[in-house]
């Protein structure tokens, strides 16, 4: 009896040690379990097995556990088989202490909790306690690329008891935090017209010229989150919050953070600092200098906007008009009326220089297509030609014969009616004077 009483007595001394050893290394349990989960990212077999076995260690406790076994089972090798009991309370202590794996929320249960960071991904992994800024770990994307290589990794989030959280049985709760950051690529067509545009709404920037014209414009713009701006970007426009009341502890231990959507940020804070940077440079210009200077324009808008979102953790991809120019109707009006004109006047300036030319081919070219009068005439007069060429043309167009005809004709009515030849000669002599 006094035997049996010395071994239950043992027992519970053992157990009630094991529970101090775990009480007083619940902190150091805490900050190792979360220092050894970083290794998961490391591109090593020996630093995964490594940080799993940590993990099991050092977040239940495994080291006391398996010497409260032993000693347990040295207590009572002898009477293990005789005393029911002894089974009985080997079974309990190993359900207090041997419980299955984890989960990364507050519970009494622990499950395993495991993430798949995607290509498209980049993961941070943040201890709660401890020197956490130099022990953070970070999945490295880029050296996966470098190598021509797919980054992909399954992180399984390790927990540890929270002290002091449940009376005797303390509640689980995640020894650190994994942050993820979705690089996908974002893309946008900021334009009035829904047939073009990225969306259906009406997106373009109206703004004002120095003369206060309104002038609406469109932007197609893209932008991404590179996997070393990710920290920065994260410090800028932080991550989604956890739904549920901030007080319960369910939301207070959640395991993972998403950062807020790239698409989300350029559509809200990007695309007020692009239409800010657009309408400024705009409303410093008139109408006509706005129209002159668009890729001046452009060009300033590119380098504010780039310097701007590499500060918060954005790479600008590229940036460009997408729409014209538009302005109200009647400036538009205006604007075509004054072009066309424009247009018209160098014209003719340019043909300034052949203009006789010119006219002298249209007359020669009207000649050609005038048919005869009823009267068996062609017209005397061209209308719409300079005095001098129309002077020219009416001389040719007379229908009267000139002197010089006429003495001919003389000349050939002389010989015919005297039949000689002196007569003739005579004849032709009297109308070469009228022929000069």
């Amino acid at each position: 009896m006094n035997t049996l009483v010395g071994r239950i007595a043992a027992t519970v001394l053992a157990i009630v040690l094991y529970g101090w050893i775990n009480f007083l290394a619940y902190p150091a349990a805490t900050l190792l379990t979360g220092q050894t989960a970083g290794q998961q990212f490391a591109d090593s077999d020996v630093a995964y097995l490594g940080s799993v076995i940590g993990m099991r260690i050092f977040s239940h406790l495994g080291i006391p556990f398996v010497l409260l076994l032993i000693v347990v089972v040295l207590i009572w090798l002898g009477p293990l088989r005789r005393f029911l009991a002894g089974a009985a309370m080997f079974v309990v202590l190993c359900g207090l202490v041997g419980v299955p794996p984890a989960q990364a929320y507050y519970d009494k249960t622990d499950y395993t909790e495991a993430y798949t960071i995607l290509p498209n991904e980049s993961a941070f992994w943040i201890p709660d306690v401890g020197a956490n800024k130099d022990n953070q770990a970070q999945l490295e994307s880029e050296a996966f690329l470098n190598a021509n290589k797919v980054a992909l990794k399954r992180f399984i989030v390790p927990h540890v008891h929270l002290q002091g959280s449940g009376g005797f049985f303390d509640f689980y709760v995640p020894a650190g935090r994994l942050i993820i950051v979705d690089r996908t690529p974002f893309s946008r067509e900021w334009v009035d017209s829904a047939e073009r545009g990225t969306s259906h709404r009406k997106e373009g920037f109206p703004c004002q010229t120095s003369e206060g014209l309104n002038v609406a414009v469109g932007i197609s713009i893209g932008a991404s989150v590179l996997e070393s701006s990710a920290a920065k970007y994260l410090y800028r426009f932080g991550v989604l919050p956890v739904g549920g009341d901030r007080g319960d502890p369910k939301v207070i231990f959640a395991s993972v953070y998403y950062s807020r959507k790239l698409s989300d940020v350029m559509d809200d804070v990007g695309r007020k600092k692009v239409q800010t940077l657009v309408c400024n440079e705009i409303s410093a210009r008139s109408l006509d200098k706005a129209n002159a200077e668009a890729n001046q324009i452009i060009d300033m808008v590119r380098k504010g906007a780039a310097d701007y979102f590499a500060a918060v953790g954005v790479t600008l991809d590229f940036i460009g008009w997408a729409d014209t120019f538009t302005f109200d109707k009647e400036v538009q009006d205006a604007v075509n009326r004054r072009y066309i004109a424009n247009q018209d006047q160098a014209i003719a300036t340019a043909l300034a220089p052949y203009a006789d030319t010119i006219q002298k081919l249209a007359a020669a070219q009207a000649l050609r297509s005038f048919g005869e009068h009823s009267d068996g005439k062609l017209p005397t007069t061209i209308v719409g030609l300079p005095p001098e060429l129309g002077g020219l043309l009416g001389t040719l167009l007379r229908t009267e014969p000139t002197q010089g005809q006429a003495g001919q004709g003389q000349a050939g009515q002389g010989q015919a009616g005297q039949g000689q030849a002196g007569q003739g000669q005579a004849g032709q002599g009297q109308g070469a004077p009228a022929a000069r």
